[in-house]
């Protein structure tokens, strides 16, 4: 939507405006970062699953892989980014701290207004 807004007759480039410009002034999130949150959500529900969608993930296949470079499984992009939203102390078994971790994007908790000397 902010492209088709940018580019609507092909102007982007006549009055200044980028993607990024737009994107903040819209409010609108940045596409990695909602992919992330929605990756690290259903991490969540997979890791609080009982039976056999839990054990899946763990499951190792048989035989040989072929030439080259493995290609990025699921696991390890939801490694880094819990690596990169720094939430290695908060375990995803605690449904509520969980969510309320992965939407803040953060372990600590917002700033409190007012002032800080005062906490």
């Amino acid at each position: 939507m902010a492209r088709w807004l940018a580019c609507r007759g092909g102007h982007l480039g006549k009055f200044g405006c980028t993607c990024a410009s737009l994107h903040s002034k819209l409010g609108i999130a940045d596409i990695s970062s909602v992919l992330r949150s929605r990756r690290l959500r259903w991490y969540g529900h997979v890791e609080r699953a009982i039976g056999s969608i839990n054990s899946i993930t763990k499951l190792q296949l048989p035989g040989n892989r072929g030439r080259g470079r493995p290609k990025k499984s699921w696991s390890e992009c939801v490694k880094k980014d819990i690596k990169e939203c720094g939430l290695t102390n908060v375990d995803p078994l605690d449904g509520a701290a969980w969510r309320r971790c992965v939407k803040t994007g953060r372990l600590l908790p917002t700033p409190v207004s007012g002032n800080p000397a005062a906490v």
